[in-house]
């Protein structure tokens, strides 16, 4: 186990997620029909189990005809459609009507585009040979045993397609992680809700469920609760592979996040990070379960998910790593100020005529969620660098 400071200290955002890396394991396995599988994170090497195509296949509607014919005119000895069976050899200055995905018979050595044809009663005139065979030949995209898709892949629509083309209808996924959500705070309503005097509405509980629903994950088990610590230590306990707690993350005295946790058997790994907004994030394990506390202002939230949430997230459920800095040039927007903390700056990626630049957006406080309007990076100003022209950037998925 990696020992890192607690209170009063801090830690690192890298020492931070390297604790959490060390912390979160790859979930199990379960077999899912085809048409749960988008967004999940392939568990098997998936082979060829035949033949792709096949058998020689014609990729245009026209005439079969002999690989060596030259152009002139062909006795017309049969038809095979798309699902047709070649079961003729064709022979010298015959040919064959064949459409698109047809099985070629047995001395057809090419396809002549149908509009490269005369066609007169039984007999075609074959007036010019382009240069394709216009054919998919048998086993030309796979053979028995070759690899299609490797263990880890994320299934998108096309994965999905070559599931389909193989019968793979029940594939081996991670499975999803049960996440729940607990929105801690007297002060939160609804959003529905119009707000009495001292009330607000619950902007975090919408933030996380969206962020995860981004990542192909089943939606959280999600709880408004109140500032009662018995409370939140009994919902603390409730089975989940994932538990966040937005807000309680501080120190103030209806601040029962990481006291929660310590009361229901979670060990803390860390409750301050050297990183603005977010500083009093907390992590936390517990028998396979993972746990965080979420600083409660929705720009934290925004923040905390990007750079420690979603990296264990990504282990837990396989997932390829999403965290790929690049060195941007600035385009206007609000100036960058440095900080004594690593500050992650919501912003704006754009490319305009292949030329890639990053726009901080107006941030006034990390309580400000109009802030967030346009927000697809996060721009980092590390501890005490003074801002240049440039600004090291994180793209957010789905970028």
């Amino acid at each position: 186990m990696i020992a890192f400071p607690t209170v009063p200290g801090m830690i690192s955002l890298e020492e931070a997620r390297a604790t959490i890396t060390a912390h979160a394991t790859r979930l199990s396995e379960e077999h899912v029909p085809l048409e749960s599988a988008r967004g999940r994170v392939l568990a098997e090497t998936i082979v060829a189990d035949a033949f792709y195509p096949d058998g020689d296949r014609s990729t245009m509607d026209g005439y079969g005809i002999g690989a060596e014919e030259t152009t002139g005119e062909f006795l017309v000895v049969g038809e095979i459609p798309a699902d047709g069976i070649a079961n003729f050899t064709l022979g010298l200055r015959q040919a064959v009507r064949i459409f698109t995905g047809g099985l070629l018979p047995q001395g057809c050595g090419r396809v002549v585009p149908q509009e490269e044809t005369q066609r007169d009663g039984d007999r075609v005139t074959i007036q010019r040979i382009p240069t394709p065979t216009f054919i998919r030949h048998r086993g030309s995209e796979a053979k028995p045993g070759d690899i299609l898709l490797d263990r880890g892949n994320l299934l998108g629509p096309t994965q999905l397609a070559i599931l389909a083309q193989i019968g793979a209808v029940n594939p081996s996924v991670i499975r999803q992680p049960i996440i729940r959500h607990l929105a801690t705070g007297d002060e939160i309503v609804p959003p529905e809700t119009t707000p009495a005097p001292g009330k607000i509405r619950d902007t975090n509980s919408t933030l996380i469920a969206a962020l995860i629903s981004e990542m192909s994950l089943a939606p959280p088990l999600s709880m408004r609760v109140g500032d009662n610590l018995h409370n939140l230590t009994e919902l603390a306990k409730l089975p989940c592979d994932v538990l966040l707690i937005s807000g309680g993350a501080s120190v103030g005295d209806h601040d029962h996040g990481a006291e929660s946790l310590r009361r229901a058997g979670f060990t803390i790994h860390f409750n301050r990070v050297n990183l603005r907004p977010g500083k009093p994030l907390t992590f936390a394990t517990k028998s396979g379960t993972i746990a965080f506390v979420i600083p409660g202002n929705p720009v934290s939230h925004f923040v905390c998910f990007h750079v420690a949430i979603r990296l264990a997230l990504e282990i837990l459920t396989g997932r390829p790593p999403s965290w790929h800095p690049a060195t941007l040039p600035i385009h206007g927007g609000a100036t960058l100020t440095k900080n004594s903390r690593d500050t992650f700056w919501p912003a704006n990626f754009t490319l305009s005529n292949g030329n890639p630049s990053v726009t901080p957006l107006s941030w006034s406080t990390s309580g400000d969620t109009f802030s967030l309007a346009g927000a697809n990076a996060l721009a980092r100003i590390r501890p005490e660098e003074t801002p240049g022209n440039t600004v090291e950037t994180h793209l957010l998925p789905p970028l």
